[in-house]
């Protein structure tokens, strides 16, 4: 299976299939970064210059992280479905796969090729996102009607 499930994805408002991280997710992303920064710029003026650079350093990537989780989300653009580093083409996709274990599901892909991973947490939130994905897909391999005037 290409890609591995995320955990911390919901999906966003609006008619279209898009994926963006959980509220929780970004703010604690971002209070950890000003909280690194905060404390790396404290340990700079206090003198210690080792710690404060180690932290200086924590918090850059802390802040890489919070960007990096934004920029993987999933979205449904066009004829491609497409994250940061995966794009798969509409016409690849054969379905939607959901996996249940307990309140816990998986859902993934299916392609002509490999099968690539989505989302797994809360049945009810998979459930969501595989049955929207779906509904997406198939309204997108209709054919487009003509309009005659």
């Amino acid at each position: 299976m290409r890609g591995t499930f995320r955990r911390d994805l919901s999906l966003a408002p609006g008619p279209e299939f898009r994926l963006r991280r959980r509220p929780s997710a970004r703010v604690y992303s971002a209070l950890l970064a000003a909280a690194a920064i905060g404390w790396g710029t404290f340990d700079l003026f206090a003198g210690y210059r080792w710690v404060g650079l180690g932290t200086v350093v924590l918090a850059i990537a802390s802040v890489a992280q919070l960007v990096q989780g934004e920029l993987n989300a999933w979205r449904l653009t066009g004829a491609e479905l497409r994250s940061r580093h995966l794009k798969i083409a509409v016409a690849d996709i054969e379905g939607v796969h959901v996996e249940f274990a307990g309140r816990l599901a998986r859902a993934w892909v299916e392609t002509h090729g490999e099968p690539v991973a989505l989302v797994e947490g809360d049945e009810r939130e998979v459930r969501r996102i595989a049955e929207r994905l779906s509904a997406t897909l198939s309204l997108a391999a209709l054919p487009q009607q003509k309009v005659l005037h």
